[in-house]
């Protein structure tokens, strides 16, 4: 059984190394031979790095490195080497406030490695000279920039500073277009995270090829389950003599954890990250999302006033994918764009597509609502993970005084923390938005306890607020602000919202729950166990 790449960025190094190598370069060769100027967007840690270094020892020509493969033994490429300027953002480390700096000190290493002089003062300048210079020795550029936008997403937060390296971004790639045009570059292949408007990449260069959605790129990166299955058989059986459980019931686990990601709504895939670790450590734990903690993008969602629910699934055209404004952080594109949603399905007709966009798997949905949990909560991690836990024990066994009593526990940082989030102009809107706030806080806890949960659901004399389902219990519950608890209650039996439900086999539980604004917390409940006919 051979070795598992997990961390490891350097093509040569693994091959070498004989290191497990999942076979890409069918897909390298197919972008190699249509076109010459890409760029490619994809989450972090999703194999992005190996990408650019795979194309960097192909135009070196190491042609020893891809014999055993699709490419050196499937296809007549020449490997005929070319000089190479490779720029890894990610290198300068965390928060790149001396961008420009770090950007000059590489141009001019490059120029004394390539015996080019330069004496141009502005970072544009020593840039189109470096490459200039060079190509006149004989051979074009090869350009491979891995994580060009990591200087403005570490920065999101703070957007002076953000667009400071917007603007240090836009200089350094103003050159390319003229010098494509006057035959300096062989090949160009950019990654990063988001297309961010008003960098000249994605303004100037008009015959950049995006493979974000391409169907060149659909398994370009992450790995098919075909090739789970077939590249990683010794590790599935392994982890199934672990578990005492069948190989067949593996796959089905690791499928349900760490599948799911799609960028045609077919094609689907494995995030590389956490299987490689998965099977490095025979656990199923949240090895991407822990890499990089949203607290960004939770609290956003929490402040803008955004329903939880509203983000299981999202509806969106072909501009959606388009360039991405620095100072209006739409957070559905965030969360695509790094890696918290993917495209679930495509519906395409003659003049136009839509994109159905959701979580990709269990790994990604259950962090993002436990994240979700405390940012709405302003609870901390131990608290929630506790108190969840017995919620949960309160539903699954009909203790519903357990689930309440740690619903006040959990909910009891919001009389000190939490303001509606936007100014309202009538007491009816506020009443929305303090309804709307409890909503959301319930759904999510429902639904990072993995019930099968309904919020808002409509029925023929109303809409119920939520329904969460155990194995053997259904709960019907109707939530107030500052109302009578038997309101709720009389509401659920006057509109008949146990109709839908009634032939189930399920022990039925009719809820009221009534918020205090003023305590922002659970002022009373009550419930009734719906008895049959």
């Amino acid at each position: 059984m051979k070795k598992l790449p997990t961390g490891r960025q350097n093509f040569e190094a693994i091959i070498k190394e004989d290191l497990l190598y999942v076979d890409k370069t069918r897909q390298v060769y197919n972008i190699v031979n249509t076109g010459n100027l890409y760029f490619l967007s994809r989450p972090r840690r999703f194999g992005k790095s190996l990408l650019v270094s795979i194309f960097r020892y192909l135009f070196l020509g190491k042609k020893e490195l891809f014999k055993d493969l699709y490419l050196g033994k499937e296809t007549d490429y020449n490997f005929e080497a070319y000089p190479v300027l490779q720029f890894n953002f990610s290198n300068y480390g965390h928060q790149v406030e001396n961008l420009e700096a770090h950007l000059s000190g590489e141009i001019q290493q490059y120029a004394k490695d390539f015996e080019i002089e330069l004496n141009m003062l502005s970072l544009s300048l020593q840039f189109q000279s470096l490459i200039e210079g060079i190509s006149s020795k004989g051979k074009p550029v090869v350009l491979l920039i891995d994580e060009y936008d990591k200087p403005i997403t570490d920065f999101l937060t703070e957007y002076q500073k953000a667009k400071v390296n917007q603007k240090i971004l836009r200089d350094f790639f103003s050159p390319l277009k003229d010098l494509d045009a006057q035959g300096h570059l062989r090949f160009m292949f950019i990654t990063g995270v988001s297309k961010f408007s008003k960098v000249s990449l994605f303004s100037d260069l008009n015959n950049l090829t995006d493979l974000s959605i391409s169907t060149l790129s659909n398994d370009l990166l992450g790995f098919t389950h075909n090739e789970l299955e077939t590249h990683f058989k010794e590790n599935i059986d392994q982890v199934s003599e672990k578990f005492k459980l069948s190989s067949k019931e593996i796959i089905q686990a690791i499928k349900n954890w760490y599948n799911g990601y799609s960028y045609d709504g077919i094609t689907k895939l494995y995030n590389p990250y956490s299987v490689l670790n998965f099977f490095l450590h025979q656990n199923f734990k949240n090895y991407w999302f822990s890499t990089g903690t949203p607290t960004f993008l939770v609290e956003s969602i929490r402040n803008r006033g955004i329903n939880p629910q509203s983000l299981e699934e999202i509806v969106v055209d072909d501009a959606f994918f388009e360039k991405f404004s620095l100072k209006d952080l739409a957070m559905p594109g965030l969360l695509f764009q790094t890696g918290y949603l993917t495209i679930k399905e495509v519906e395409t007709e003659i003049y136009e597509t839509h994109y159905y966009l959701g979580y990709p798997n269990l790994e990604v949905r259950k962090s993002m609502m436990r994240n979700m949990a405390e940012a709405f909560t302003y609870q901390n991690s131990s608290r929630v993970a506790e108190s969840l836990i017995k919620m949960q024990q309160g539903l699954k066994k009909g203790n519903l005084p357990l689930f309440f009593d740690q619903l006040t526990i959990i909910l009891s940082n919001l009389k000190y923390n939490w303001q509606p989030p936007k100014q309202y102009k009538t007491q009816t809107e506020l009443l929305q938005m303090w309804e709307g706030y409890f909503h959301a806080v319930m759904y999510n806890l429902m639904a990072y306890m993995q019930m099968s949960v309904q919020a808002e659901v409509s029925h023929h004399k109303g809409r119920l607020d939520l329904i969460a389902e155990t194995d053997g219990f259904l709960y019907l519950m109707e939530f107030k602000l500052d109302e009578p608890i038997e309101d709720a209650i009389a509401q659920i039996r006057n509109r008949q919202y146990i109709l839908p439900y009634q032939n189930s086999p399920k022990t039925i539980f009719l809820v009221g729950v009534n918020f205090s604004k003023e305590e922002r917390n659970v002022e009373n409940w009550e419930a009734e166990e719906w008895k049959r006919d």
